[in-house]
């Protein structure tokens, strides 16, 4: 069930798990991009020298397909929580939040130890403010 705001502690609480999530999502993208160097490499083979790749070749699609799988229910779980991604490369997180007796997000970007920035829900990334 997705909750309608985040109080800062609810929010900073959740950052230790964001990181591990994170950081085996950029784990995940590194293994996706060399099965896929693979995958050019044995299908290319395929093709030129006349071997049969065939069982290789489904065997590294097979390997991707669950690395996409993996990559979607990490990034569904997050969701799930109620925040949102906005940059899965750079770790970009919004989390909905009163301010003011009005929504706003709370910013966190991977790196960053704590959630320090706030922005309106039109300004994005770009419209960041310390709290």
């Amino acid at each position: 069930m997705r909750r309608q705001a985040f109080s800062l502690d609810e929010a900073n609480a959740m950052i230790p798990d964001l990181v591990r999530q994170f950081e085996e999502l950029r784990v995940l993208q590194q293994q996706a991009e060399e099965r896929e160097e693979q995958l050019e490499k044995l299908v290319e083979l395929d093709r030129s020298n006349g071997r049969n790749h065939g069982d290789e070749i489904a065997r590294i699609e097979n390997e991707i397909e669950g690395i996409v799988q993996r990559t979607n229910r990490i990034i569904d779980d997050i969701t799930d929580l109620g925040c949102e991604i906005k940059d899965v490369e750079r770790g970009l997180v919004d989390f909905p939040s009163e301010r003011d007796g009005r929504l706003v997000y709370l910013c966190w970007k991977l790196g960053e130890d704590q959630i320090r920035y706030w922005h309106e829900l039109t300004s994005g990334y770009a419209g960041r403010q310390p709290l």
